[in-house]
């Protein structure tokens, strides 16, 4: 019975389901493996394809080398021709016509011998005094492909003799785009007698590689410059179609990339002849290549989208299982976190939850309880605090009555000093006989009345109190106390009695949701650094300030920031100090006045 229990709890324990969990997912990496698989096969098919297409760039090139050497061949039986070189020496206008005899005959004669390799061509030559020659028939105002307006004229200048390569001149009189081999022809101190231009159609070229390129796939051959010499799309012959530095960082040291080319993936391969300088690119799009494994793709994807359903479902039946009773536990916890204390955890269908469970519930136990021991230890405690405060608030204002009484019986003023006594005795019985620590605003201001009375007896007309009450704020509750500290710290620090104009106004009002009670008088006035003093409820000779600070610190105690005293102050322009209370029954704090 034992062993099969702990067998029960081990089955059900999070480490288990945990396993079995990840046995599903390594199943669902597995068939994920095959995608990756599918994926590196493509990768190897479009290798090879690229492989064998730059096998017949290879070709291709070798085709436009021939071609361009042909052109080469012919420019070179033109200038070692010693007849020709004779006339072009001593060409002009008596013997031009002569010149052009002998110039068809010389190139009847090598379009039979190159008509073997297929290369048909025509030749151009302008002197430098311009008469020109053609080898086809050309209207009166051809130009002879004049170099000197030509932007190709500095290379074959600066060549000083050497053939320059003119990638698809467009001959606009002949209708023709020429690939030509051109040169100088120069005399024996360097000046220059005349061009000599070999031109062949680029439609020639294009006919040697038709036949090696589909029907899909565009064939650019290019000069080092990135000049497009021939292509199967005509109408970009002749243009500086590609930066090859920019094709330099794309390729690198590969002869192949992906890239996207008008919108669409294509396979970009590219050969380059050292020989000829030519380099040629194919752009064949990239669906066109993978066209044979479609059918592959497509069911791979279709095993793929199984697979994934498949682990999605098991992963979303076993996470559920075990992130079910972590839920309930969390949902517990947030419970908890908003007050709820008398919470129970839920319990949680594996063994370790279960465990947490009755640990949390009876860890929640024990918070209740010393947050209840807490409460009662910081109620207590305020309770003293309060207590303290009004001690220290008591004996003060006694002292500094009985020593004003003792003041008027020391000058034989004893009728005063017995009205005084009486007073003095009615403020004791409203303000400490009472057990209540709240009192109205109305019951606090009346005895704050006495209290000025009372003063008036020790200091005369020495000064003069306006006490001002909104009926709004009345009946509010206060602590007991607090405003009489303030205006005894008018009498024994702000007024000089001595001058007989001082003036104490106290205003009582509604402000908002609080009580404002405002003390001001007319006398001294203090520095910003004795404000701080007073506050910090320390005088100049180091004794305690009971007065100022006591009230602010009451105030703290009861309703806490930002309730308590504000005092505005400047030397010689009297004091103003500002009591804010939450305008409502300080006992239960519910009800507004």
């Amino acid at each position: 019975m034992k062993q099969k229990e702990e067998l029960r709890r081990r089955m059900r324990s999070v480490r288990t389901r945990t396993m079995i969990t990840l046995l599903c997912v390594n199943t669902v990496i597995i068939l994920l493996l095959s995608v990756g698989a599918f994926w590196f096969f493509q990768k190897s098919f479009i290798r090879e394809i690229a492989t064998n297409r730059t096998d017949v760039l290879r070709q291709i090139s070798e085709r436009a080398r021939q071609f361009k050497a042909n052109a080469y061949t012919l420019s070179d039986l033109y200038c070692t021709d010693s007849r020709f070189r004779q006339y072009v020496r001593e060409l002009d206008e008596e013997n031009a016509d002569e010149f052009r005899t002998y110039m068809d005959q010389v190139t009847r004669q090598l379009q039979v011998s190159f008509n073997q390799v297929n290369l048909e061509f025509y030749t151009v030559f302008l002197s430098a005094d311009g008469i020109g020659y053609c080898s086809l028939p050309v209207p009166l105002d051809y130009d002879y492909m004049n170099p000197q307006i030509k932007i190709w004229y500095k290379d074959i200048y600066y060549a000083g003799g050497d053939i320059v390569d003119v990638a698809s001149y467009r001959d606009k009189a002949l209708g023709i785009n020429s690939f030509s081999a051109a040169r100088t022809i120069t005399a024996d101190d360097g000046e220059v007698l005349g061009y000599l231009m070999v031109n062949a159609d680029e439609r020639q070229l294009w006919r040697t590689y038709s036949d090696v390129i589909s029907e899909s796939s565009n064939i650019y051959i290019t000069d080092p410059g990135g000049r497009i010499v021939s292509s199967n799309l005509e109408q970009i012959i002749g243009f500086s179609y590609f930066s090859m530095s920019n094709l330099e960082k794309m390729f690198g040291e590969n002869d192949y990339i992906i890239t996207d080319i008008a919108g669409r993936a294509a396979l970009f391969t590219r050969y380059y002849d050292p020989e000829s300088g030519f380099t040629v690119f194919e752009e064949i799009p990239l669906v066109n290549v993978l066209e044979p494994i479609v059918n592959i793709r497509r069911v791979v994807v279709l095993m793929a989208l199984i697979t994934m359903a498949g682990g999605a479902a098991l992963a979303w039946h076993f996470s559920g299982q075990i992130a079910r009773p972590i839920r309930r536990l969390r949902d517990d916890v947030k419970a908890v976190e908003q007050g709820d204390l008398n919470r129970t955890f839920s319990s949680g269908g594996f063994t370790e939850a279960d465990d947490l469970s009755r640990g949390m519930t009876g860890m929640l136990a024990r918070i209740r309880e010393l947050i209840a021991s807490v409460r009662t230890k910081e109620e207590q405690k305020r309770h003293m605090e309060l207590n303290w405060l009004q001690a220290q608030i008591n004996p003060h204002f006694m002292y500094n009555t009985l020593f004003s009484i003792q003041c008027m019986v020391d000058m034989h003023r004893n009728e005063e000093a017995g009205r005084m006594l009486t007073t003095f005795i009615q403020i004791l019985r409203s303000s400490l006989s009472s057990p209540n620590e709240m009192v109205t605003v109305r019951s606090q201001m009346e005895s704050l009345r006495q209290y000025v009375e009372l003063q008036k007896f020790r200091y005369g007309d020495s000064f003069d109190a306006l006490i001002e009450l909104d009926e709004q704020v009345a009946d509010c509750r206060i602590p007991k106390l607090l405003v009489q500290p303030l205006v005894e710290n008018s009498l024994m620090h702000g007024i000089d009695m001595d001058a007989g104009n001082g003036v104490i106004t106290v205003v009582a009002r509604l402000q908002g949701d609080a009580v404002c009670i405002q003390v001001e008088d007319n006398g001294a006035g203090m520095s910003a650094e004795r404000i701080r003093e007073v506050m910090e409820s320390t005088t100049n000779d180091g004794r305690p300030h009971l007065g100022v600070r006591n009230v602010h610190e009451r105030i703290r105690l009861y309703y806490g920031e930002p309730w308590g005293l504000q005092i505005d102050s400047e030397p010689g322009q009297g004091t103003r100090i500002t009591l804010r209370i939450p305008a409502q029954d300080a006992q239960q704090k519910e009800e507004p006045c």
